[in-house]
């Protein structure tokens, strides 16, 4: 069951890099298509929705469900907000 948990953290991690990369271009004025949105978008979402189906028989299960809604709703915002003004 860890090595499963851990493996997600690993893929939430990915989900992160995939994010920073998308609002990096995003910040630096390039035209980011809505593909690549949503699939960065689909695939972080994923990740936690495993993530918390994993963790759902474990001792901490609801504060783990808590922390992985923050993390889409943080990548969420990573990939879709527009360039700050």
């Amino acid at each position: 069951m860890e090595i499963l948990y851990l493996s997600m953290v690993l893929f939430t991690c990915y989900g992160f890099n995939l994010a920073q990369g998308l609002r990096a271009a995003i910040n630096r004025g390039d035209t980011v298509r809505t593909i690549p949105k949503v699939l960065c978008s689909v695939y972080c979402i994923s990740v936690s929705v495993i993530a918390i189906l994993i963790a759902k028989e474990t001792l901490f299960s609801e504060h783990i469900t808590y922390l992985h809604i923050f993390i889409i709703l943080f990548q969420s915002v990573m990939i879709w907000f527009p360039k700050p003004k």
